[in-house]
């Protein structure tokens, strides 16, 4: 399929009665115009395709400006120049012929008999010829491309499109990985493309560009739904692409971002489905053997590994579940996001640790800044409603500390001391607990706070605290007879000791 009128096929009018001098190498240009000029300097109206006709009526009279006339023709694009014998010149001057022959532009002589008009009209016709057989071939092609999206997707509107357009296509997905080639060998093109995408993507604003390249041109196209773009469309070509090619990308384009909406419109309605299928889960009314097949059909098959319980506050629902499925889908995992005591929970198989982070920094970046994500992990299904809970205090600690992501797990030692909750209690009973030590401290310099840290933190052992205070360990026990009758308490007592111990923990951190 070529673009325009070929040179060999006009040669090959006989009634036309042309004859090659020059430039036999080059027959197959394509000719898009044909335009009859007797000028010196026939430049300004040359646009580059045309089948340049003269009579030599305003030759250049020099051997070297004719020379220079053929040169000049072919750096501006001419395909070809059609010499008229017979009434400025009885034959087609030496050097026309020999520059011709230098440059590679076709030399063709037009006997006297033949008027330029019928020359020019032949091409014309030629021309409407080949656009009406475009319309006829696009008006074909794109139900058969159609049919194709409806029985194959995508790859089987890649082939149709290559065979259509006689051309090299594939198909690249949001990550610029060939998802469908035809020929299959069209996949090896993809590395020299990608090297100039970025390049394109500035040029292609609107939606795609079109550019020289090797082998040939290479026009780019984006695939977008709703805003979004899923993917490029890359037809690769050793020849220009005709309007009728563009008509055809263009609806080969928008069948492929039909076929990318679909799973969409799918997907949408399914993570409601798995919202609700959340929610029972996270009210423990699935026995585990239900729950593990709902969660198969909706394309979550649980790892030996169980799942993970986010909880994310201080963003809305929507939000979240906007942002995390989007991300989700990018990896190819089904989307459960559910309300919960004003926050909401999101489930993810154990193996997705990976997008904890990115889940964090986007529900912050695209919801509201602070939003504050706790996790744990469940090691069966059964186990979602407490680590629901370990979520959600770990969500509490994350926004206290004014940190994007919290696990729960990391907390150990910590958990009472940092939920806003038991710190508030905590307080209470430091501040009735350690101020009578802290008051004899600051009278006497006897050290009773440091002392009953140390003591507490080495389990009641008098030497090891001893030691780490650096006293004797008659020292020791004599300060923490003290401190056992100034707070009226037996500190051989570990419930003693654990709730002086959270008491110093909250002291301390208080100031």
């Amino acid at each position: 399929m070529s673009v325009g009128v070929a040179v060999r096929w006009l040669v090959e009018q006989r009634e036309l009665g042309l004859r090659v001098l020059a430039g036999r190498s080059a027959l197959h240009r394509p000719i898009r115009w044909a335009h009859s000029i007797e000028l010196t300097d026939p430049l300004p109206w040359i646009r580059g395709g045309e089948l340049v006709l003269t009579t030599g009526l305003r030759l250049p009279r020099g051997g070297e400006d004719r020379r220079h006339y053929v040169r000049r023709l072919d750096e501006a694009g001419a395909t070809a120049l059609a010499f008229g014998v017979g009434l400025s010149f009885r034959r087609v001057p030496r050097e026309l012929v020999d520059a011709a022959d230098e440059v590679g532009l076709p030399l063709l002589e037009v006997p006297l008999p033949t008027p330029f008009i019928a020359v020019a009209k032949a091409v014309i016709e030629r021309l409407a010829e080949q656009e009406y057989q475009g319309v006829v071939r696009a008006s074909s092609a794109q139900p058969r491309m159609t049919r194709a999206a409806l029985r194959g997707g995508a790859p089987a509107v890649v082939r149709e499109l290559a065979v259509a357009t006689e051309s090299q296509v594939f198909l690249l997905d949001a990550g610029k990985a060939v998802v469908a080639a035809h020929p299959p060998s069209a996949a090896g093109l993809a590395p020299a493309v990608l090297a100039e995408l970025p390049a394109a993507g500035k040029a292609a604003a609107a939606g795609g560009s079109t550019r020289p390249a090797e082998p040939g041109v290479v026009a780019v196209q984006q695939i977008r739904v709703a805003g979004r773009v899923h993917g490029r469309l890359v037809v690769v070509t050793e020849r220009g692409l005709t309007p009728v090619d563009h008509l055809v990308i263009g609806h080969a384009v928008s069948l492929l971002a039909l076929e990318r909406g679909k799973p969409r419109r799918l997907r949408t309605a399914q993570t409601a489905v798995n919202s609700l299928l959340l929610s029972l889960l996270l009210e423990a009314k699935l026995d585990e053997d239900t729950a593990r097949a709902h969660l198969g059909t909706a394309g979550l098959h649980l790892p030996d590994n169980g799942v993970l319980i986010l909880a994310i506050r201080d963003v809305s629902l929507h939000q979240v579940t906007a942002t995390v499925d989007r991300l989700l889908a990018d990896h190819d995992l089904p989307c459960f996001v559910a309300p919960h005591e004003q926050c909401a929970v999101v489930l993810l198989p154990a193996g997705a640790t990976g997008q904890l982070g990115e889940i964090s920094s986007r529900v912050a970046t695209e919801g509201r800044a602070g939003a504050a994500v706790g996790w744990a992990p469940a090691g069966a299904l059964s186990g979602i409603p407490e680590a629901l809970r370990q979520a959600l205090i770990a969500a509490d600690v994350a926004r206290r500390r004014n940190v994007p992501l919290v696990e729960f797990g990391s907390l150990a030692g910590q958990v009472l001391s940092t939920h806003p909750d038991t710190r508030a209690v905590l307080a209470v009973l430091a501040e009735s607990r350690l101020r009578p030590l802290a008051d004899c401290d600051r009278r006497t310099g006897a050290e009773l706070v440091t002392t009953l840290r140390a003591f507490l933190e080495h389990n009641g052992h008098g030497e090891a605290a001893a030691a780490a205070l650096n006293v004797h360990r008659h020292t020791l026990r004599n300060r923490v007879e003290r401190i056992g009758q100034l707070l009226g308490v037996d500190l051989g007592s570990a419930h003693v000791r654990a709730e002086l111990l959270l008491s110093l923990v909250a002291w301390q951190e208080n100031g």
